[in-house]
């Protein structure tokens, strides 16, 4: 490994599965910031950029810092490889390079178009609206609510079912999905052990192989759902776009980031507008800044506080060289938060100017931009106006432990109560 010694050790206490980081990544950034700009991380074998200059030429040169070391190191087991192969998952959306990446993201964009969210927006509202009488109904009795599960999980996986047209008997199929998509990806750098690296396998496994069937069945549908859309993707000599294994893979990249990050951004402004009254008060009295509270919060705290490259070539960053084939994480809460951009950028404040998709980095930049952004924002938005029209006192209840799938690069909420 090349570099300064300095930069090799990385910050005294930093624990990327600590209580304390896992509640807020950009907290424990602000004292890191300065004196690492980067640092080697020796427990995942990983580089870890700090400061928003070198995480945005990153994120930019996708020349020198490829993103396949995001698929094709997961371990695969052997009784599946004839079904899973290495190449397949390196070809998921957040693993693949141009020009492979292009052709998919066009195909699969064409589903998750701003106006096309937008015009899902009533159907949204009148679904949250439901979810809501039910919990309402079931926890009259209760002196506080799991909301994360009861709500915002229910939200955005129902929305799903509907992007994808998929029917009810498949949605346990999906809700499990989301879990063990991001185990699977996880285990590049986070390996499963037994028996939960056969059990997440074997259940990835089967629902890959219904939605092959699904694929199939829609090869040449003019319906517009999303697998529809993908599946029915010609090229110009006739030919379809995508095989059925790759929109298949996708799919289950959209069962996990198409619901848990957008709930766990719900979540996540829950807590900041329970420690923010005042705030919460702004986006009651005027319903038009529930657009800015989700905003507010995906930059204050990102649900996926990490995204990876990997070096290309031998490179320097921060007076540090950065080997060829050498990992690169760039640490988003930190660049959200970064002094660069201004003063008092860990204050929640949705009347923050400017506060838009160009202000934070939490749907990434580039080529990468997040794929579901329109979907995430259109529900993120929905889901928080409803909850607070119809729970207006509702916040953050005394003594939620912390609870969280323990993945550095996507610490997943479990729970969230709340009281209302």
């Amino acid at each position: 490994m090349n570099g300064c010694p300095f930069h090799q050790t990385p910050p005294e206490g930093f624990d990327p599965y600590s209580e304390a980081y896992l509640k807020d990544p950009a907290f424990i950034y602000q004292n890191i910031r300065e004196e690492k700009p980067i640092f080697w991380f020796e427990p995942l074998q990983v580089w870890i950029l700090t400061q928003r200059k070198d995480i945005d030429r990153v994120l930019m040169d996708s020349e020198t810092f490829s993103c396949k070391s995001n698929g094709n190191r997961i371990e695969i087991p052997e009784k599946y490889q004839h079904i899973i192969t290495t190449e397949m998952m390196s070809e998921i959306l957040i693993s693949m390079d141009a020009p492979k990446h292009t052709l998919a993201r066009k195909v699969a964009q064409r589903g998750f178009m701003r106006p096309n969210m937008l015009a899902l927006a009533p159907e949204i509202e009148v679904r949250a609206h439901k979810i809501l009488d039910k919990l309402v109904e079931e926890s009259k009795n209760l002196d506080r609510v799991e909301f994360l599960e009861g709500y915002c999980l229910e939200l955005t996986t129902q929305t799903l079912m509907a992007l994808l047209n998929l029917p009810q008997k498949e949605e346990h199929m999906m809700r499990q999905l989301r879990d063990d998509f991001f185990k699977i990806l996880a285990s590049a750098r986070e390996p499963m052990v037994e028996p939960e690296f056969s059990q997440v396998w074997d259940r990835y496994t089967k629902a890959h192989l219904k939605l092959r069937e699904l694929v199939k069945e829609r090869r040449n549908s003019n319906n517009l759902d999303i697998i529809s859309v993908m599946s029915s993707a010609k090229e110009a000599d006739g030919s379809p776009s995508l095989s059925i294994e790759r929109i298949a893979t996708h799919l289950t990249e959209f069962a996990a980031a198409g619901t848990d990050t957008t709930a766990q951004a719900m979540c996540n402004a829950i807590i900041f507008l329970s420690e923010n009254p005042e705030q919460c008060a702004l986006a009651q009295q005027d319903p038009t800044l529930w657009s800015k509270v989700f905003e507010e919060t995906v930059r204050r705290r990102p649900s996926a506080p990490f995204a990876s490259r990997v070096a290309t070539k031998d490179t320097e960053i921060a007076g540090v060289t950065i080997s060829q084939g050498q990992d690169v994480w760039l640490a988003l809460a930190s660049a959200n938060t970064d002094p660069s951009l201004g003063d008092d950028l860990m204050d929640f404040n949705i009347k923050r100017e400017p506060l838009n998709e160009q202000s934070h980095y939490s749907f990434t930049k580039g080529r990468h931009t997040c794929l579901g952004a329109p979907l995430g924002r259109t529900q993120g938005t929905i889901g928080l106006k409803v909850a607070y029209e119809r729970l207006p006192h509702l916040k953050l209840a005394p003594e939620n432990k912390s609870d969280f799938m323990p993945l550095a690069m996507l610490p997943i909420r479990r729970t969230l109560y709340v009281t209302y």
